[in-house]
């Protein structure tokens, strides 16, 4: 079992194994942490783990600058932050629980990282143990610091967008029966929004709503974890 604990002690042999800092953050009080509702599994892990630093990238669990970021859906949780526009993120449901962990990188498409963050976590460790066990890192992290983060990104397949008005029920053309939070979510949007169900999405999945509709606004359906991209007018800061 993944757990808080387990991940925090993995992190600090790492530190202890390689000549440059593993910087880790502290674990939290629940109570004190930057979350929304989060449940059980979440509370332990941020109890044992507020996040760490490999150079240059650092991920943080707990008050993350950046987690009233505007390009994204509300609730969420922001961890990290590439440095360049890209920023990973758990899904955070309306009543408080915690799903997948998702990336909304530079190019404005959304990709999905891992099916919670503890899983995500897990990977990012053993990616990191495996390459410590490979080359050692005695020249420093540096030099392995793209080869880690590209292990981090499986290459999945591209996700079905729907136009909006496709999902609804009403209007002209033949008549469709969509699933009921596809079409809910597309009731809420306008025409030219596009929707990606991420609903069982493999990790490295990848909804590319940059080439569907330029810079936009994501918006999540109240029951599950389905998005709709509306094209967003950054001159004017209002939605077209």
């Amino acid at each position: 079992m993944i757990t808080g604990q387990s991940l925090a002690r993995r992190l600090r042999s790492l530190a202890a194994r390689v000549p440059f800092d593993v910087a880790v953050r502290p674990g939290v009080d629940a109570g004190d942490a930057d979350t929304t509702g989060p449940g059980a599994a979440e509370r332990e892990l941020l109890r044992h783990l507020g996040g760490f630093s490999v150079p240059p990238v650092e991920v943080r669990l707990t008050g993350h600058p950046r987690r009233r970021s505007p390009a994204l859906p509300e609730p969420g949780h922001v961890v990290s932050d590439d440095g360049g526009g890209g920023l990973t993120w758990v899904d955070v449901a309306p009543d408080g629980s915690w799903g997948q962990v998702l990336m909304q990188y530079r190019e404005g498409g959304l990709y999905v990282q891992a099916g919670s963050l503890a899983d995500w976590l897990d990977r990012l460790v053993t990616t990191a143990e495996e390459l410590v066990d490979e080359v050692g890192f005695e020249d420093g992290v540096q030099p392995y610091a793209d080869e880690f983060w590209d292990a981090l990104h499986p290459d999945g397949p591209e996700l079905v967008l729907h136009p909006a008005s496709a999902l609804r029920d009403e209007g002209a053309g033949t008549p469709v029966d969509p699933d009921p939070v596809l079409a809910a979510l597309a009731r809420s949007v306008p025409d030219n929004a596009v929707i990606a169900d991420l609903r069982g999405a493999a990790p490295g999945s990848r909804a590319r709503f940059d080439r569907a509709c330029g810079p936009y606004r994501l918006r999540r359906a109240a029951d599950a974890p389905v998005f709709a991209a509306v094209p967003w007018d950054w001159q004017y800061d209002r939605p077209r």
